[in-house]
């Protein structure tokens, strides 16, 4: 599944983003962030990839401080160890189209949301046009950038901190009209086991 979601990534962000810096001739994204420490949280239907996501805990290596530092301006809102580095979302394109919401993404949102309560985090950083900071905000998280924005790619990016918490739990759950937990692990630590964070959907 870690595989299938390697080349899934390369063909979302690589043929159809145009993120050139990171093609390989094998057609897997993978980096230096997908490392043991790296967790990852895949959405699936009947057994397929329809979606996933990455975490990068900042008592480690994240993409946020070694590839965009620049990005940053203003201090973490805790200390790094209770933080962690949220990286290549995605949802499968054929699951996106003509829909405005896609159910994929309301499951890893409420997953993300999910893992990072689970162990422990207090804030959730990532770096995105201001776009996912207004779908940040419509779903009731409090958001505060970490830097002014600059262009990359000729788009305006921002890196910016999400506070972890009941509430913005709740909140994301009210919205996406998901009302229990997505993930099956029960809080269990999934980096420590090299594990992947399956949800079923």
């Amino acid at each position: 599944m870690l595989e299938e979601n390697y080349k899934l990534r390369h063909r979302i962000f690589v043929d159809l983003q145009g993120w050139e810096a990171i093609r390989r001739p094998d057609q897997r994204d993978v980096d230096a962030f997908d490392g043991p420490n790296a967790a990852h949280i895949l959405v699936t239907e009947d057994g397929e990839l329809v979606g996933g996501s990455r975490f990068n805990c900042h008592d480690g290596p994240t993409l946020l401080q070694t590839v965009f530092p620049g990005l940053v301006t203003e201090p973490f809102p805790a200390p790094p160890a209770l933080g962690a580095d949220w990286t290549r979302f995605y949802v499968r394109p054929d699951r996106r189209e003509g829909r405005r919401r896609a159910p994929e993404s309301a499951a890893l949102f409420c997953a993300m949301m999910e893992y990072a309560l689970s162990q422990g985090y207090a804030f959730i950083t990532f770096v995105s046009t201001i776009y996912m900071v207004e779908l940040g905000v419509s779903m009731g998280w409090r958001i505060a950038p970490l830097g002014p924005p600059a262009k990359i790619d000729g788009k305006p990016t921002v890196a910016a901190s999400i506070e972890v918490s009941e509430d913005a739990l709740d909140s994301v759950r009210r919205v996406t009209g998901i009302g229990q937990a997505v993930l099956p692990f029960g809080g269990t630590d999934l980096r420590t086991g090299r594990s992947v964070a399956f949800g079923g959907f």
